[in-house]
């Protein structure tokens, strides 16, 4: 039997083991806890760099999501300057009034429903405090921005969650103020451009317009809507939870305003041309008028405008078609005898003609093929001087036709002729010469006479004033330069003073323009007479003609080449007595604003 004293002896022995054991336990548990806390630190440390470090700017997006807007903040467009500073095509600030119907009935409801609160507890601070402040009153809202009260209500009842809604798109800004100051509730300006043309008629069908939302779509307000644009701003528009704004916008992108134009355009010139077309349309009861004017040094356009125009201030006038359209460089047509001028300088050109050449037009008339060419009179033998004085059919067709068929449409296209002027205006034609297939002695007989071709305003415009500018030519241009350019010896600088001196002959006692004649200036030009093309193509009219003078003054120092066309006259129809006194009136007036000096005499009365 074992000793009491030894068993209590050996347990105590035994103890120091299980408190061991146990402080193990404990210490294992103690580091599993900690070491779980401290995995779980790391991973909200880790979580928490992802989102703020590595993964920031999606969260910021998801969050500006819901409270920012971007919205487009609108350029100013260029303005378009004539010459000398005077503005055509301007843009002036208007604002558009626009309402959120969601917003406002959100508030409407809130308004009523503390009203209704208010009612049972009047003295309710809390309340008092909730209570939307703005102007919720839409019969005074209609009032104030100008449209009908019942069509307001309708409008926000069809869409009440709409969060956008135009109530006017173009109100001035001194009234879309007072709208802002009497504080409607959701309701907010935002700043637009109306374009204004101060001189609408005589320039419309150069500058063109812009639609309702600012982008050219007609003339050079199309050309060059790139440049005249600009580029629009951003601005933030900061949002509560219910998607009402609460902040002033703030702006991330500046605005670059368009860029100004300076046409070459000299809008006394436009305004007078304008003048004397509209006149001598109306007078001559004309479908159409059109002309040009071109400084013959520089080749800038000062001039050029059509009969009918339109306003493109008053959309209601866009609908004639056919006055919107810029006829000097859209419309081509056979030039008739305005031709004469370019047939006889490829003469003199060829050697084998000079200016005491003599023609024998007898007897007034010549047969081509099965087409029979005539003259007004039997003017028997002429110079070439006198061919062009008397505008002979008969003369200029013998003098192409005594040449290889390919001289005569070769010499009109290196002038111009059959290709896009450097103008590049939009839709401009390039007028047309037959392919070399089709010159034979019918086509190029009459195309000595300016038919069997077609060319545009522009184009003749251009062949005159290389001629006057001593054979060289300059490209056309609508805008100011500020050099002339060099330009390209065209004829030969003595054919094209002969040339010069024959058109004089023409304004002359004698010729067929004595109404081009101006007091104090020598006047050269040449007339033209031109049968139109039948509506169903076949043959020409009897009773439907063009009245054309093309001309250049003084002829001592040419500055202005003028072409003057008038579409179907009723009554007379010559170009001599329709077109040329519009030519002198406009080329008179135009020299003496451009202080061009006098190269001859004032008339003075005779002494009875």
């Amino acid at each position: 039997m074992v000793d009491k004293r030894t068993s209590q002896a050996t347990r105590k022995k035994q103890q120091p083991i299980t408190e061991k054991n146990a402080l193990s336990v404990d210490m294992w548990r103690f580091y599993l806890m900690w070491s779980v806390v401290l995995l779980c630190f790391l991973a909200l440390v880790s979580r928490a760099f992802y989102v703020q470090v590595i993964n920031k700017d999606f969260l910021q997006n998801k969050a500006n999501a819901n409270i920012l807007r971007t919205e487009k903040v609108k350029a100013m467009r260029g303005v378009i300057y004539d010459r000398h500073g005077v503005p055509l095509a301007i843009s002036t600030p208007v604002m558009k009034v626009v309402i959120d119907p969601r917003d406002y009935f959100e508030t409407k409801k809130l308004f009523d429903e503390i009203t209704a609160e208010l009612a049972k507890d009047p003295h309710n601070r809390k309340l008092k405090r909730q209570l939307p402040d703005k102007n919720l009153n839409l019969d005074e809202l209609a009032d104030a921005v100008g449209i009908d009260r019942a069509e307001l209500k309708k409008k926000m009842n069809d869409k009440p969650r709409s969060r956008y809604l135009v109530l006017q798109k173009e109100i001035p800004p001194q009234q879309a103020e007072l709208i802002a100051k009497r504080e409607f509730q959701a309701v907010y300006t935002e700043k637009n451009y109306k374009r204004y043309y101060p001189q609408p008629q005589p320039n419309a069908q150069i500058i063109g317009l812009t639609n309702s939302e600012g982008t050219g779509i007609e003339g050079l307000e199309m050309q060059l809507n790139s440049a005249l644009s600009g580029h629009d701003g951003e601005q933030q528009i900061v949002r509560d939870k219910k998607g009402n704004r609460f902040k002033d916008p703030e702006v991330i992108k500046e605005v670059e305003a368009g860029e100004n134009i300076t046409l070459s355009i000299d809008s006394r010139l436009q305004y007078i041309l304008y003048r004397e077309l509209t006149a001598a349309g109306v007078a001559n009861n004309a479908r159409s008028a059109t002309a040009i004017a071109v400084d013959v040094k520089t080749g800038e356009i000062l001039a050029m405008t059509s009969w009918p125009s339109y306003n493109p201030n008053d959309k209601k006038s866009l609908t004639n078609k056919d006055a919107m359209r810029n006829r000097g460089a859209v419309d081509s047509f056979e030039p008739g005898s305005t031709m004469k001028p370019l047939t006889v300088a490829m003469a003199l050109e060829s050697g084998k003609y000079t200016a005491n050449s003599i023609v024998n037009t007898s007897p007034g008339s010549m047969r081509i093929g099965n087409h029979t060419i005539r003259d007004t009179h039997n003017y028997g033998v002429l110079t070439l001087g006198g061919i062009i004085q008397k505008s002979s059919n008969v003369g200029v067709a013998k003098i192409a036709l005594s040449l290889p068929y390919a001289t005569l449409p070769t010499f009109y296209k290196r002038v111009g002729m059959g290709q896009r002027s450097a103008v590049k205006f939009p839709g401009e034609s390039a007028g047309l010469i037959l392919p070399p297939s089709k010159w034979n002695v019918s086509e190029v007989g009459t195309m000595a006479y300016g038919y069997g071709l077609n060319a545009t305003v522009l184009q003749i415009a251009d062949a005159y004033a290389m001629i006057a500018n001593k054979g060289r030519k300059v490209p056309l241009s609508l805008y100011k330069l500020e050099q002339p350019p060099k330009g390209e010896q065209i004829v030969d600088p003595k054919i094209a003073e002969q040339v010069l001196l024959m058109m004089e002959a023409v304004t002359l006692p004698g010729g067929t323009a004595q109404q081009a004649n101006i007091p104090g200036y020598r006047v050269a030009g040449k007339t033209g007479t031109a049968h139109k093309l039948r509506a169903d193509r076949k043959g020409y009219s009897d009773s439907e003609y063009r009245a054309l003078f093309a001309g250049m003054a003084p002829v001592s120092d040419p500055r202005l080449a003028m072409v003057i066309v008038v579409e179907n006259p009723k009554g007379q129809y010559y170009g001599g007595l329709v077109a040329a006194p519009v030519f002198a009136r406009v080329m008179q007036e135009s020299l003496r604003l451009m202080n061009v000096p006098l190269d001859k005499p004032l008339d003075t009365p005779k002494i009875q």
